[in-house]
């Protein structure tokens, strides 16, 4: 078990930062993977390939891509190939494309999803209150083998997170997280002493879509004892699972005791007329 780590009113890592990202990937002298997967039609391929460079970090948020011409070099394919898979990519938020400037990994994917659940520190923030955060156990299991992640195959990695969040100092939230680490190998290294899971795979990690279940149940004993209220409280019960270009990257639990916690949301429009400026 580990101890409280406090991120203060701003929910992130006062720390110096990540570098900024070259602006071009081949000015860089960053090569990118040109292996393509042979499933599908080649756009389908060229998308999957882009996006793992940016799951991966290879691209990161407000890097500027090579443009079609050096795409359709690096990939063998057509131009015109090249340019509907880009195309596909930015019209799902991944990627954003300014006339006479090119196209560059999105900075800000939260902007452009309508979601009903906020990241926990930036709620206890907004709240002027002090968030902190524990980490109460972590483990590696495959797939079928003490774990069962539905949509997975057996045998995937996957790393699982037990987190207990604090406002004031007083327990508002239970989380139980599993992690694809076949998306997301680098989380393995990520020791959480500072940042919480949530907000570090926010920061790092894209999607595209999001699943939401929301039930409101009564706290066990043992989540009670957690929390600090009696069994049988009141609490909002929601699952949660990302996805990335038909993958999933975690599942995730949380309960929150009722009268500590709100959920709200809104609707946005669609995000394609915003990313083809």
């Amino acid at each position: 078990m580990q101890g409280l780590a406090r991120q203060g009113l701003t929910g992130q890592n006062r720390g110096n930062g990540p570098a900024s990202p070259p602006d071009h990937p081949l000015q860089a002298g960053l090569t990118p993977d040109s292996t393509l997967d042979g499933r599908g039609p080649l756009f389908d391929q060229i998308k999957r390939a882009v996006a793992g460079q940016i799951l991966r970090g290879r691209w990161q948020a407000g890097q500027r891509l090579p443009n079609e011409a050096e795409l359709s070099s690096l990939y063998g394919v057509s131009r015109q190939t090249v340019h509907k898979a880009i195309a596909l990519l930015a019209r799902e938020g991944f990627l954003v494309r300014r006339r006479r400037a090119g196209t560059f990994v999105a900075t800000s994917r939260r902007d452009r999803f309508a979601l009903p659940i906020e990241d926990i520190g930036d709620v206890v923030a907004r709240d002027g209150r002090v968030y902190e955060f524990r980490i109460r156990d972590r483990k590696i299991f495959r797939n079928g083998e003490g774990i069962r992640w539905p949509d997975l195959p057996d045998g995937t990695p996957i790393l699982t997170l037990e987190c207990l969040h604090f406002s004031d100092g007083t327990p508002i939230q239970h989380e139980r997280r599993l992690v694809n680490l076949d998306v997301v190998p680098e989380v393995v290294d990520e020791s959480f002493d500072v940042v919480a899971p949530s907000r570090w795979l926010v920061d790092r990690v894209p999607w595209s879509s999001a699943d939401h279940t929301v039930r409101a149940v009564n706290a066990t004993a043992e989540m009670a004892a957690l929390l600090g209220v009696e069994a049988g409280a009141a609490c909002l019960s929601i699952r949660r699972q990302t996805m990335h270009l038909s993958r999933p990257v975690t599942l995730v639990h949380f309960l929150s005791v009722g009268d500590r916690f709100s959920l709200s949301g809104s609707s946005i429009t669609d995000s394609a007329t915003e990313l083809n400026l």
